[in-house]
């Protein structure tokens, strides 16, 4: 099976931007990333266009940044973490290509993101009990739109290329 186009979804952390470049240059596909693309078009990052114009705000530009690429070819696009959280988006993604959930368990997402900031939905305080209430909430919706799932803990990322190899070549 030929796959065109590749959707990556997953919690942050994940290593969605980071799998999707290499997996881009392995397969010889272009390489968009979503968030990547609202922050050169808006001029600041994700934690200021959240405190500037809120969530719903943020969640129209994911929308809007996931309609221009209705009819692309030879992908691999790294998604936002909350982009599942708007059913035209899951509708638009499944018409692109196939979605690619990277999971990952808590333990090695709280590794990963703990020391980061400009995360809007993280409260800096509580960083785990954030995690959780985001894992628990979004996870079932990943789970229920992926095509595949690949499981990103505690694995290094010539590993985790593989795995993914496999499923589309």
């Amino acid at each position: 099976m030929k796959i065109n186009n590749i959707l990556i979804i997953g919690p942050m952390g994940s290593g969605k931007s980071s799998i999707g470049k290499i997996l881009a240059k392995r397969t010889s596909k272009k390489f968009l990333d979503i968030d990547f693309q609202i922050i050169k078009n808006q001029g600041m990052n994700i934690s200021e266009i959240f405190e500037k114009y809120g969530e719903e705000y943020f969640r129209d530009l994911e929308k809007k940044e996931l309609e221009k690429l209705d009819n692309i070819e030879d992908y691999i696009i790294s998604t936002g973490g909350g982009i599942i959280l708007k059913q035209e988006n899951i509708d638009m993604m499944k018409k692109i290509g196939l979605i690619l959930f990277l999971d990952i368990d808590i333990n090695a997402q709280l590794e990963r993101v703990k020391n980061k900031k400009n995360r809007p939905l993280i409260d800096n305080d509580n960083v785990e009990s954030s995690l959780l209430a985001l894992k628990k909430y979004r996870d079932p919706i990943y789970n229920s739109i992926c095509d595949y799932i690949i499981d990103v803990s505690n694995k290094e990322k010539n590993v985790i290329i593989k795995e993914i190899e496999k499923i589309i070549l």
